[in-house]
């Protein structure tokens, strides 16, 4: 992964969850999931095409798939436990900025 790419990634991760992550711990984590490992390789840089990192962060931290359709409405109680889980490990955690 070229460092703009995982310049990138960290910067995508923090703004769909709020979680701020140092390279070391990008590295960190990608090599203890190969779904997020995958997810960030063969990730284009763009926004909308955030799903399939978020699906592995979620996985990743809390075991547990990401919501999606009727359960979107409970993301934010979603994110809360995913920050709290990053937290758990030591992972800072930032507002999301809209």
């Amino acid at each position: 992964m070229t460092e703009c790419h995982e310049i990138q990634a960290l910067n995508l991760i923090q703004a769909i969850s709020g979680i701020k992550l140092s390279t070391t711990q990008l590295r960190q984590l990608i090599a203890e999931s190969r779904g997020l490992a995958n997810a960030v390789a063969h990730w284009h840089g763009e926004r909308s095409e955030a799903g399939p990192i978020a699906q592995a962060l979620a996985q990743t931290l809390l075991q547990q798939p990401w919501p999606i359709g009727t359960l979107v409405e409970k993301q934010g109680e979603f994110i809360s436990r995913l920050q709290a889980a990053a937290s758990e490990r030591g992972y800072d955690v930032v507002p999301i900025a809209d």
